[in-house]
């Protein structure tokens, strides 16, 4: 059973939903409903691009 973040009502999905790993949406007001946070998603694009950049530049 999960929640839903918009309406805050209890619903469950087979384990295998069309959008089973990045979230899923709720069946009843149809928002999607994620369990990622997109900064920490968008900081960790930011530490890649640094490392990579650093790799190249030959200081790591």
């Amino acid at each position: 059973m999960k929640q839903c973040k918009a309406c805050l009502e209890m619903y469950d999905l087979p384990s295998l939903s069309k959008y089973g790993f990045f979230g899923d949406h709720c069946p009843k007001c149809g928002t999607f409903n994620s369990d990622f946070n997109k900064n920490s998603i968008i900081s960790f694009i930011i530490f890649i691009v640094i490392a990579i950049t650093l790799y190249l530049m030959g200081i790591l």
